[in-house]
């Protein structure tokens, strides 16, 4: 192999001791702004390097000068430069090598998008200019002084928080709706802000170029970036800690200020814009920022903390390597050498990473699914699981497969293959033959009494247990203002019926007479209806049936209109309605016992058989709001605009009729109800699920 010719453009700064405590060399790349971690044996072929010469000779010429080094050593060190274009590109052959790299980078714009939604960046300006001018405005905010400042402020905007905790959650709950989330969307840049400004003054500070900001799209909501890649040539991993941590510090001290503000400012705009500032800093700093599983601030302070260039893909080798040996035994060496203690700590957090993100882009999915646009929802959850959970997966697989070789016969590899078999099979095998869904246990006649105005109570003929018959007398009302209504209205009827029999003596218009007689027509109308008001003050059993519930009545006790006095159920006549979804609707058998099982009463079973199935599915559950999620039943559902309720996916509405004599004192209560289904697979309720959702969601 021959010596390329390296770019005279590269840097070299010195940098940290390695793992085993040999020194290392940052190697800075001006064009890409990307630095590389040399060692020992790397630093002293670039050292000496000598160009366009034969591998052997290059060997001799630094074995010259007392360095040994091995063939594959300056094969692997070539590697390195070619790949990253660190040479000068000279022959047909690195030309060749150069473009297909390049070609093999290029991606489709699908898959860019696919790639990227997530996260993507667009510089806009190069700030070193202003940050030079500005600097020294800005070293204030970093001297003691200020900071001892802050935490005084942040003392008593904390105490006063503390003092008026109600009205500071109260508001919060105010502003969580639509508009309130605009507002925190036009804070949440502001103080992007102000914490890229904290990157940026601070880097500046210790010697450190700022090569550019942007705009950034997390999820494609935008907010501001630095590019402090220069901080890497800093030997020193306590400043750029401090760079790292400044975006987080600066936005806290912001919080702190809104927090101090919100709590001495009067109810008004201001008052607002510091109670959006405040938390939106809080929540941004605490729950998103301090993360380290995605590479945000969180991020770099642990691998500045840890002395750890590259540290998400080095934990993720570590991780596969583990992953690995604990699968198959294979005794293969580590990707790298380092002490126990910190290798594990690698692959514990590269396994947290892998979760983390499994959960939030899941979540991101569902998010959008449930409270933006579903079909956008569908494709990013699809993309999600097929990117980042499906592709990582059958690459190791692959990688896997590659090393069958290497696999020997093991107690590992022998427990590997049972564990997958048992998965393989528990979830193809159809063996479930049973299922459980939501149900209703009720009364056919049910009802609660109410009064039919706010009244007073006249006389009390039931008992708690009574049985009373269709038309019964339960109990007398009375109104002293209805009473004085149906007086006031029969006076002016009376005085009206008057006028309009003297109408002859006084000589009246025809005119005058007509509106008489209109006003005579509406006392009548009028004192009918009170009449039928005064009437329905004595409440009759609309039904045969047993009293229920607590009666804790009294005579001349006065009741209101909206709250019930009592319940009346016929108990000689219950059943049973269950709601069963649409993609397991096809898998019951109609001819089978069922069995419910109330959930407020567990000694409450019941045999019932199936009567009745809806004709076509509905999810309007207006009827049944006590199965749905509004009031903690088991159908998720949602608030429609129009204040109804719709669950997220379609029921049928199935009718039981019992079987068994016992009888349940509640005239309603929520259950499961025990079906018998035709035996399915987790594989086939899986795609009928998924198929489920998208024929509802595509409208196919």
């Amino acid at each position: 192999m021959i010596t390329p010719n390296i770019r005279q453009d590269l840097q070299i700064f010195s940098g940290n001791a390695m793992e085993d405590g040999s020194p290392s060399w940052m190697l800075y790349d001006g064009l890409t702004n990307k630095y590389f971690t040399l060692g020992l044996n790397a630093f002293r072929m670039l050292k000496h390097w000598i160009a366009g010469v034969e591998s052997k000779l290059f060997i001799e010429e630094i074995e010259k000068k007392g360095i040994s080094i091995q063939e594959d050593q300056l094969n692997d060190f070539i590697s390195f430069l070619k790949l990253n274009d660190l040479i000068i590109h000279q022959n047909s052959e690195d030309v060749k090598i150069l473009i297909h790299k390049y070609k093999s980078q290029q991606k489709h714009w699908i898959l860019k998008l696919i790639h990227n939604y997530l996260f993507f960046r667009i510089p806009l300006i190069k700030p070193d200019n202003f940050l030079d001018k500005t600097l020294s405005m800005a070293k204030f905010l970093g001297t003691n002084f200020f900071r001892k400042l802050i935490y005084i402020i942040g003392l008593i905007g904390f105490y006063l928080v503390i003092q008026n905790w109600s009205e500071f959650k109260s508001t919060f709950l105010y502003f969580f709706n639509w508009n309130g989330l605009l507002f925190y969307a036009i804070s949440l840049v502001a103080v992007k802000a102000v914490h890229e400004l904290g990157h940026a003054y601070t880097a500046k500070n210790f010697g450190c170029n700022v090569n550019s900001m942007g705009i950034a799209f997390l999820v494609f909501f935008p907010f501001l970036y630095t590019d402090n890649t220069n901080a890497w040539r800093l030997r020193d991993h306590k400043k750029r800690l401090t760079i790292n941590f400044a975006g987080i510090s600066t936005e806290i001290h912001l919080a702190i200020i809104a927090t101090f503000f919100w709590s001495i400012s009067e109810p008004g705009l201001f008052k607002s814009v510091a109670f959006f500032v405040a938390t939106t800093s809080w929540i941004s700093s605490l729950l998103i920022n301090i993360s380290p599983f995605m590479r945000f601030d969180g991020y770099y302070i642990f691998a500045d903390y840890l002395k750890l260039e590259n540290l998400q893909p080095r934990a993720f080798a570590l991780a596969k390597w583990k992953l690995r040996e604990i699968l198959f035994g294979l005794n293969k060496n580590a990707p790298e050498t380092m002490q126990t203690h910190r290798r594990n700590l690698l692959i514990l957090y590269a396994w947290s990473t892998w979760i983390y993100r499994f959960f939030l882009f899941i979540g991101i999915a569902l998010l959008v699914y449930f409270y933006a646009f579903k079909l956008l929802g569908i494709i990013l959850f699809a993309v999600e699981i097929i990117w980042f959970i499906g592709i990582p997966i059958g690459k190791e697989v692959l990688a896997w497969w590659k090393l069958k070789s290497d696999f020997i016969l093991s107690f590992k590899l022998l427990r590997t293959i049972f564990v997958l078999a048992f998965l393989i099979f528990t979830f193809f095998y159809p063996w479930k033959n049973y299922q459980k869904i939501p149900a209703i246990f009720q009364a056919d006649q049910s009802t609660s009494i109410y009064a039919p105005i706010d009244s007073q109570i006249k006389d009390i003929y039931i008992n708690e247990g009574q049985l009373v018959e269709i038309n019964q007398l339960m109990i007398s009302l009375r109104s002293p203002e209805l009473e004085l209504f149906i007086s006031q209205t029969k006076e002016e009827l009376d005085l009206i019926s008057i006028k309009i029999d003297n109408s002859l003596d006084d000589d009246l218009s025809r005119s005058q007479l007509l509106v008489l007689k209109s006003e005579k027509q509406k006392y009548k109308t009028q004192l009918n209806n009170l009449l039928k008001v005064r009437s329905s003050l004595e409440i009759v059993s609309p039904f045969d049936g047993e009293i229920i519930s607590s009666l804790h009545l009294k005579k001349n006790q006065w009741v209101n209109k909206d709250d019930p006095l009592f319940s009346l159920v016929n108990k000689n006549s219950h059943n049973i309605i269950a709601f069963i979804s649409e993609r397991d609707i096809g898998q019951v058998i109609r001819n089978k016992d069922v069995k419910f099982t109330s959930l407020l009463n567990n000694e409450l079973n019941l045999m019932a058989q199936i009567s009745s199935i809806s004709q076509s599915p509905v999810n309007n559950f207006d009827l049944y709001p006590m199965v749905t999620s509004i009031f903690d039943g088991p159908i998720a559902a949602r608030q429609k605009p129009s204040g109804g309720i719709q669950s997220e996916e379609a029921f049928y509405v199935m009718k039981m009729s019992l079987i068994s004599d016992d009888k349940f004192s509640d005239q309603k209560t929520l259950g499961n109800a025990q079906i018998v289904v035709k035996p399915t697979s987790l594989s086939e309720r899986l795609y009928k699920t998924v198929y489920a959702v998208l024929i509802r969601e595509l409208n196919f």
